[in-house]
């Protein structure tokens, strides 16, 4: 057993699996950011906003919401929704009901950019991830994600977002 941080020792299956899974945790994102990047231009922080803004009625979203969804800080999605306006991808508004909430709402633009990426990004997904799992590993791995959501998941938006998508509802 490790002894470098005491009252926190790892077996030797605790460090290789952690060390695994930060791998791939860094390690598969980074390289949908580099095709995304060199396909379309597109970051896939970038990416994945437009996807959030895609899935919902009217592709509008308050950006506190969609920072919790992202996972992110409001500063840094700021910064990227500043950049999707400018190009022409999402629009911010004021909320009608309080004026104090911006909104983000996908514009058509920025739905035919997504569209266009989408087919590479989930081949990329796809060639990195699931290729490599067959339906036990998939299931194992659900089974887990499961578990270890609610440790993220303070807000708990994560885990109803999961099972919403999974059964195909917008």
């Amino acid at each position: 057993m490790a002894k470098n941080f005491p009252g926190h020792e790892l077996d030797v299956l605790q460090r290789t699996a952690w060390i695994r899974f930060a791998g791939v945790a860094a390690g598969i994102p980074a390289e949908l950011n580099s095709r995304l990047l060199a396909a379309h231009r597109l970051s896939q922080f970038e990416y994945l906003v437009l996807n959030h803004l895609n899935l919902t009625d009217d592709r509008s979203m308050p950006m506190s919401g969609l920072a919790v969804m992202m996972a992110s800080s409001l500063s840094r999605l700021s910064h990227v929704v500043s950049r999707l306006e400018a190009d022409g991808r999402v629009t911010r508004s004021r909320s009608e009901s309080d004026r104090r909430v911006q909104i983000v709402t996908l514009t058509d633009v920025g739905r035919e950019i997504f569209h266009t990426a989408a087919p590479a990004y989930f081949a990329a997904v796809g060639e990195l991830f699931f290729d490599r799992l067959d339906r036990a590993d998939l299931a194992d791995l659900d089974r887990v994600m499961t578990k270890l959501i609610p440790g993220i998941d303070a807000t708990g938006v994560l885990a109803p977002l999961a099972v919403r998508i999974g059964a195909g509802a917008p």
